[in-house]
């Protein structure tokens, strides 16, 4: 009996040290009961979306290694963080998303006190209806969906319905993603995007209708179809992707619709699964100094949230109508909201749309 006793001790010990092995890139605490740093640390994120300088500069400076792995969209990235494979410790989910994953239980609460560099943020763009108090996200770029333009071509342009301007015919883009195209519909209806009831619905689907012999073509690829020339004179697309464009093309604006414009924010998020959430808050905390936020817009084409970085940004890029539109014109726009089961229905507007 005492043989089997001590062989079952050694039993726990074994399994005991396995467990601590497993663990060893998980936070601890150090012999003064502070946090430490995980020695790893893996991000889950749209693909270069943060440069690889930022990435290097918080290495050397925490020595922690930055595992960082791609995805190209937000139901890819949900459905491999809920299948459980890698347990990452950042996520970088677009607005509604983050509506989304909190229902699931998929985020953890950030604890904003290990993110002062938080208060850096422009106050419009915290605790918006997605995360009301930002118990879940940070802020960490943005953009919208407006109207660009080739100025050598239009003149007068005011908002989305100079789309259906039969001057224009063949040389419209749209995009071929259905709520963004339906929406561009919908708005210069003078409907709401988030209320696709069947009246509207129809409506919206009439007028897309009519429009479609103005467009030259659908695609989701709106920053080289302008950048290749002057054919395409108006183009519903991403701010971003219209930035990239005016590099190549400076007969090339953008702006958002007088009908409004679709805005939307990616925001930096630490699910549930995260074993280090200590140091993911560090290295938000990090993305979040000035300094760094200013070195990730140089190298993204995006607009940025953070009020300190855009200080320190030229006056050239801070009048760049691709990054920052008017304060009225912010304040005009909409934001996508979850839909829930109602997306079916835009999806099957636009096939009635496209399959005609």
């Amino acid at each position: 009996m005492k043989n089997f006793a001590g062989i079952f001790m050694m039993f726990v010990l074994v399994l005991s040290l396995a467990a601590c092995g497993n663990d060893s890139t998980a936070e601890s605490k150090g012999s003064d009961g502070e946090k430490e740093l995980a020695d790893t640390l893996k991000i889950f994120s749209w693909g270069d979306y943060i440069p690889e300088s930022v990435i290097e500069g918080f290495e050397e400076e925490y020595g922690v290694e930055v595992v960082y792995d791609p995805y190209s969209s937000n139901a890819e990235m949900m459905t491999k963080l809920q299948s459980g494979a890698v347990n990452y410790d950042i996520v970088v989910p677009t607005d509604y998303i983050v509506t989304r994953m909190v229902k699931k239980d998929l985020l953890a609460e950030v604890n904003l006190d290990n993110i002062p560099n938080f208060e850096n943020l422009e106050e419009s763009f915290k605790e918006r209806a997605y995360d009301p108090e930002n118990k879940y996200s940070v802020p960490y770029l943005y953009g919208s969906i407006g109207l660009a333009y080739n100025k050598k071509k239009v003149d007068n342009v005011t908002g989305w319905k100079d789309l259906w301007n039969p001057e224009y015919a063949g040389h419209i883009v749209l995009s071929d993603v259905a709520r963004e195209s339906v929406s561009v519909a919908m708005q210069k209806n003078g409907d709401s995007v988030n209320n696709p009831t069947e009246e509207n619905l129809e409506e919206a689907k009439k007028a897309l209708k009519e429009l479609d012999p103005n467009v030259k073509t659908y695609t989701s690829s709106v920053s080289e179809v302008l950048a290749s020339g002057d054919d395409v004179w108006l183009a519903a697309g991403y701010s971003g992707a219209v930035g990239k464009a005016m590099k190549q093309n400076p007969n090339l604006s953008y702006m958002l619709p007088e009908e409004g414009g679709i805005l939307w924010m990616d925001n930096l998020a630490i699910p549930k699964i995260s074993d280090n959430q200590y140091t993911a808050e560090t290295f938000i905390n990090y993305l979040l100094r000035p300094k760094v936020s200013k070195q990730i817009s140089d190298v993204i084409p995006y607009s940025n949230p953070n009020a300190e970085a855009v200080a320190l940004m030229s006056e050239e890029t801070k009048q760049n109508p691709a990054m920052y539109q008017p304060e009225e014109k912010l304040k005009n726009a909409e934001w996508f909201e979850d839909l829930g089961p109602d997306l079916q229905k835009i999806d099957r507007v636009w096939r009635e749309v496209i399959g005609d």
